[in-house]
């Protein structure tokens, strides 16, 4: 009886070990599991605020990456051309009164892409236009066989008073395109466009005449229809007169026939109204040109005359003052500069007086286009 008693206790501690030991072992695997879903989650949510600060990164380099597209100039020396709505050159009582709104040549050239300024200087590797190439062109070459690849003028400034670069894609001089006249000669060639009157270009006038300096006058033709008498008064003070055309559009865009009317048309209005032939001298609107444009201005007997100092000056309404215009010029002066300044501006207007006389002072003179071979 004995024996057995002690036999069942051995049982039951046996059983009670067997039944510790399976629980041991459920609670091993329990735990073991709810560390492993622990730690799971963990490495879940850690991949996941990974992946949400990559998306936030990504979104504000994307974000970045627009603003610095929407912060490029409008500028685009490359621009493409566009399907061109057609003109009709009889239309003539719908000329505008006011010089259309420009982009591309009014744009202060510092804002522009300097990296893609950069770009076209590498391509291009030229010395700066002006006189002295020889001279092969080919009257009765067909225009268009030409590119006609649409840019707008630009050029890279320097601060040493030195001959600035043009960002040009092929020979302009061929053309009778000019920028800048190669010389080492300290002389500046003063051009104002007139696309409308804002009641400045008489105070320019007497500026002029009070220095004794020329300067070149490009307009259009609802400048000459409403102003004939400055348009007048330009020549009979012996400045020149060039051309800016009838509706001030980019000459890319245009046929041939509507380059040809946009030209030949402004001369022949200035000479009906005014008695004076006009200057065999074009600036193109808003700087806008291509290889096609180009040799069809020149044979239509034009020199084009873009621009080796300009500053966002058209704006009327936005007028940087008296001083900004003096230094700006002063600042740029270089030997054979043409300038680009708009006659509607009241900064330049009020600066011009002294900027003549520092010019003068700094041993500069102010020559004619027709120096130009």
């Amino acid at each position: 009886m004995a024996k057995k008693k002690k036999k069942d206790t051995k049982t039951l501690k046996a059983l009670a070990i067997f039944v510790l030991v399976i629980g041991a072992v459920y609670l091993g695997l329990t735990l073991g599991k709810g560390a492993y879903k622990s730690d799971t989650i963990t490495k879940d949510n850690n991949e996941n605020n990974t992946i949400t600060k990559e998306e936030n990164v990504n979104k504000g380099k994307t974000d970045n990456e627009l603003g610095e597209t929407n912060s490029v100039s409008e500028i685009n020396p490359e621009k493409e051309i566009k399907p061109e709505p057609e003109v009709k050159p009889e239309s003539e009582e719908k000329l505008e009164t006011e010089e259309p709104k420009v982009t591309d040549e009014e744009k202060d050239i510092d804002e522009e892409n300097s990296s893609e300024q950069e770009d076209i200087k590498e391509e291009n590797k030229e010395t700066p236009q002006g006189s002295g190439t020889e001279d092969n062109f080919d009257m009765n070459v067909d225009a268009s066989t030409l590119s006609n690849k649409g840019y707008s003028w630009s050029f890279k400034r320097n601060k040493e008073h030195k001959k600035v670069t043009g960002y040009n894609k092929f020979d302009i001089e061929q053309y009778e395109g000019y920028y800048i006249v190669d010389t080492d000669e300290k002389v500046i060639y003063l051009t104002f466009d007139e696309g409308y009157e804002n009641g400045y270009t008489p105070a320019i006038l007497d500026t002029l005449k009070a220095n004794d300096v020329e300067a070149t006058f490009f307009v259009t033709k609802p400048f000459i229809k409403n102003n004939v008498e400055l348009a007048k008064r330009m020549k009979d003070e012996g400045h020149i007169v060039g051309n800016h055309t009838v509706h001030h559009k980019r000459m890319y865009e245009l046929t041939d026939d509507e380059i040809k009317y946009e030209i030949e048309e402004t001369a022949r209005y200035f000479e009906e109204m005014t008695g004076y032939k006009m200057d065999t001298f074009f600036r193109p609107p808003e700087g806008a040109y291509s290889e096609r444009s180009l040799c069809l201005t020149r044979q239509l007997g034009y020199k084009t005359i873009f621009w080796s100092m300009a500053y966002a000056d058209w704006d009327r309404n936005n007028q940087k003052g008296k001083e900004y215009a003096y230094n700006h010029v002063i600042n740029n002066a270089h030997p054979g500069m043409i300038s680009l300044l708009h006659a509607v501006s009241s900064s330049n207007t009020e600066a011009l007086n002294d900027i003549i006389k520092t010019l003068k002072e700094q041993g500069y003179r102010f020559g004619n286009l027709y120096e130009i071979e």
